[in-house]
C-alpha cells in the first residue's frame, strides 16, 4: 500500500465509466456534454460519501480535458495539466469552496467579484459549492442574480445533504439530481476492487461486513478500509474488523434472537452480559439487533432473501433457515420493543437496562401486561364460543323430533280407527262413511292413546289400508269425529324447544385489577398528562357493567380532572380495548390505605420535622437557628 493522500482520494472516480450507480446523473450528463447543452447551475442532492463532489469534478474535468482529441469531452485524459490539477484540486478553473464556512454576504460578494474573470484554460470555469444549504438567506439574495445570470462559460455545481435548506427560489434556477445511496454489493464491490489494487488481503465476510457498517457511503467504506490496514497491515480478518468497529458478529446476533424465539431470558440476559463484558457499545448493538431482526422479517415477508440485504451465500442461508423457525409475531414484537428501548435510550435511560427489559419481555410474554390482556381476552373469547357452540345443536335437534314422528307412529295409528267405530257403524245405523271417514286419523299421528282400551288390534289393520284411499267425504268426518280435538295435545312439541341464551363470558373485580396495568399503558400510549392523573386510581367497585375507580381523599383535584368527558371516555373506550367491557366508570374519592395498603402507606402526609430530616439529609444542609425577633433598645 503505497504512502500519499487518502484512500478515498486516490480512488476517486476521475471519469464517467468509473463512477459506481448513480446511472440517471452519468447518462443526462454524458449527454449534455456530448450535445453541448450543459446548464449554467447544477445542485447535487444525497446523503455524504455518494458522490457529489466527485461527480461535479468529473464535469470540471470534461469541460477543461487539454488531452482529449476535442472539447469538451465525455472521456477526460486524465494525464494533461487541466486534468492532473483538477485531480490535485490546484486548478485554477474549478474553484471548491466550503460554504459551511464561507456562508457570509460578504464570501459572496468575493465569489460574485471572481466570476468575472475569463476562464484560463479556455475550457469553462466550475465553482463548486459544497455544504450550499449553509449559506445564509442574505448570501442566497446577493448571490441570486449571478446564479440566475453568470458570465459565458460559467458553471456552478451545488451540492448539499439536505436540499429543504435550500431557498425555493435557487433550486428553480438550477438542474437537480438526487443521489441515490450505494448498496451493501456495490459497496462490497468496490471495497474489494480497492483491497485488490492496493494488495490488500481481506475475506468476503469481513468485506460484507465493513460494506454494511458503511450504511451507504464509499468515503466511510475505504476510511474505514484504510483504518483497518493500520490496525493489522495487509492481512485483514473478520476478527479484526469486529474489533475496530466495535460491532456485534452474526452468531451474537443468530444466538440472540433464537434465545428469544426459544423463550429464553436467562439465555438472553447471559448473552447481554457477555456483550457487556467484552467492552460493546449496547446502543450500538440495539441497532444492529433491530436491523437483523428487521431483515427476518424481509425475509418472512418475500420467501427469500432479496439482492439488498444478501451478503455471502453461508450468511444469507443461515438467515433464511432463522425466518422460518421464529414465528412472525415474535419478530414484529421483537421490533416493537427494541424502537421503543432504543426511543428511551435516547432520552436519557440506561442503555444496558432498556436492551435486557426488552429481550426479557419479548423472551417472556407473560411479564408484559399488555401480552397479558390480550391472552387474558383470547381466552374469554375462547370460553364464550365453547359455551355458546352446544346453543345451536339442540335447535335443530328439537326441530326434527316432530318429522320423524309419524313415520315411526303410523303402524300403531291405524289400530284405533277400525278398532271400536267400524263394528259399531254397521251395528247402529249404516253410515258406511263415517269407516271410511276414520282413516283421518292416522294422519294426525298422536291418537295412538285412544286405541290402547281395544283389544282386536290385528283383524281391522287389514282393512284400515283399504279405506285409507277413500277420504272424499271430510264433512262427515268433521261432524262424526267429535273426539278429534283429542289430537291437539301433540302441538305443545314444537314450542318446546326454546332457545337458549348462549353465556357470555365476563370479568370479575379482582379480573379487573389484573388488567388494571395495561389499561394505564394503552392510556399513558395516547395521552401521557391522562396517564399520570390515573396514575394513583384503583378500581374499587364493579356491579355489573358500573365500575367505580377511586382516587386517594387527598386527589381530588385528578378526581376532577379525571372526570372531564373527553378523559373519561378515553377510560371507558381502553378498558373495553382491554377487558372487552363496555363500562360506565364513576369517580370517587376514597381512603386507599384500607384497599391498597402501600398506595395508602404512601399517600400518608409526613411530618413537619420528619420532611424537615430528609431536607437536611438529601442536600447536606445545617438548620439555623431561627433570629431573634424582639426588638432591640437603641
Amino acid at each position: 500500500m503505497s504512502a500519499g493522500p487518502s484512500l478515498y482520494r486516490r480512488h476517486r472516480p476521475r471519469t464517467f465509466a468509473d463512477v459506481v450507480g448513480q446511472e440517471h446523473v452519468v447518462r443526462t450528463l454524458r449527454n449534455a456534454v456530448e450535445q453541448g447543452k450543459v446548464h449554467h447551475a447544477y445542485m447535487f442532492v444525497g446523503s455524504r460519501g455518494t458522490g457529489k463532489t466527485s461527480m461535479a469534478k468529473i464535469l470540471a474535468a470534461c469541460l477543461n480535458c487539454t488531452g482529449a482529441e476535442s472539447r469538451p469531452t465525455v472521456s477526460p485524459c486524465g494525464a494533461c495539466p487541466s486534468c492532473v490539477a483538477i485531480a490535485a484540486a490546484t486548478s485554477l478553473d474549478v474553484i471548491e469552496m466550503d460554504a459551511a464556512s464561507n456562508n457570509s454576504v460578504d464570501d459572496v460578494r468575493e465569489l460574485r467579484d471572481s466570476v468575472a474573470f475569463a476562464p484560463v484554460s479556455g475550457g469553462a470555469k466550475v465553482y463548486i459549492l459544497d455544504e450550499a444549504h449553509m449559506l445564509t438567506t442574505q448570501a442566497w439574495n446577493a448571490f441570486l442574480k449571478t446564479l440566475e445570470e453568470p458570465p459565458p462559460n460559467t458553471i456552478f455545481v451545488l451540492a448539499t445533504t439536505e436540499a429543504d435548506k435550500v431557498l425555493p427560489t435557487v433550486a428553480d434556477r438550477c438542474h437537480r439530481f438526487d443521489f441515490q445511496r450505494p448498496t451493501v454489493e456495490q459497496l462490497a464491490g468496490v471495497v474489494g476492487r480497492v483491497a485488490a489494487q492496493e494488495g490488500i488481503t481481506i475475506p468476503a465476510d469481513a468485506v460484507a461486513l465493513l460494506a454494511r457498517h458503511a450504511t451507504g457511503s464509499f468515503r466511510d467504506a475505504l476510511g474505514t478500509l484504510e483504518q483497518l490496514v493500520t490496525y493489522s497491515g495487509a492481512q485483514i480478518t473478520l476478527d479484526d474488523v469486529l474489533a475496530v468497529l466495535g460491532v456485534a458478529a452474526d452468531d451474537q446476533l443468530f444466538g440472540t434472537l433464537d434465545a428469544v424465539a426459544s423463550h429464553d431470558a436467562a439465555g438472553v440476559l447471559r448473552a447481554i452480559a457477555a456483550l457487556s463484558d467484552g467492552g460493546r457499545d449496547l446502543q450500538h448493538y440495539s441497532r444492529q439487533l433491530e436491523g437483523h431482526v428487521r431483515e427476518v422479517m424481509v425475509v418472512q415477508t418475500l420467501g427469500t432473501v432479496p439482492r439488498e440485504i444478501a451478503i455471502t451465500p453461508d450468511r444469507d442461508a443461515r438467515l433464511l433457515d432463522q425466518a422460518q423457525r421464529v414465528t412472525p409475531g415474535d419478530v414484529v414484537r421483537l421490533l416493537d420493543l427494541l424502537a421503543t428501548a432504543l426511543r428511551a435510550v435516547r432520552d436519557g435511560a440506561d442503555a444496558r437496562t432498556q436492551l435486557e427489559l426488552a429481550l426479557v419481555k419479548a423472551a417472556t410474554p407473560q411479564v408484559d401486561a399488555t401480552t397479558r390482556a390480550l391472552m387474558a381476552r383470547i381466552e374469554r373469547l375462547e370460553a364464550r364460543l365453547a359455551s355458546g357452540a352446544p346453543a345451536p345443536v339442540p335447535t335443530p335437534a328439537a326441530a326434527a323430533v316432530p318429522v320423524p314422528a309419524p313415520a315411526a307412529a303410523a303402524p300403531p295409528a291405524p289400530e284405533p280407527a277400525p278398532a271400536a267405530p267400524v263394528q259399531s257403524a254397521p251395528a247402529a245405523t249404516p253410515a258406511p262413511p263415517a269407516a271410511p271417514a276414520r282413516p283421518a286419523t292416522p294422519v294426525d299421528s298422536p291418537p295412538p292413546a285412544p286405541a290402547a282400551p281395544t283389544g282386536a288390534a290385528p283383524s281391522p289393520p287389514t282393512e284400515a289400508p283399504a279405506a285409507a284411499p277413500a277420504p272424499v267425504p271430510p264433512a262427515p268426518v268433521a261432524s262424526a269425529a267429535a273426539p278429534a280435538p283429542v289430537p291437539d295435545p301433540p302441538a305443545p312439541p314444537p314450542p318446546a324447544p326454546e332457545p337458549v341464551a348462549a353465556p357470555v363470558g365476563s370479568i370479575d373485580l379482582d379480573g379487573v385489577k389484573d388488567l388494571w396495568p395495561a389499561v394505564l399503558e394503552t392510556i399513558s400510549e395516547q395521552s401521557g398528562l391522562l396517564g399520570a392523573v390515573l396514575g394513583g386510581a384503583v378500581p374499587v367497585e364493579l356491579h355489573g357493567e358500573e365500575l367505580v375507580v377511586a382516587f386517594d381523599e387527598g386527589n381530588a383535584f385528578m378526581r376532577k380532572k379525571a372526570e372531564d368527558k373527553p378523559n373519561r371516555d378515553a377510560l371507558v373506550e381502553a378498558i373495553r380495548s382491554i377487558t372487552g367491557m363496555r363500562a360506565r366508570v364513576t369517580f370517587d374519592l376514597r381512603d386507599l390505605s384500607e384497599v391498597v395498603p402501600e398506595i395508602g402507606a404512601a399517600a400518608q402526609p409526613i411530618g413537619e420535622d420528619e420532611l424537615l430530616a430528609r431536607l437536611k439529609s438529601a442536600f447536606d444542609a445545617e438548620e439555623e437557628p431561627a433570629p431573634d425577633q424582639t426588638p432591640t433598645e437603641s
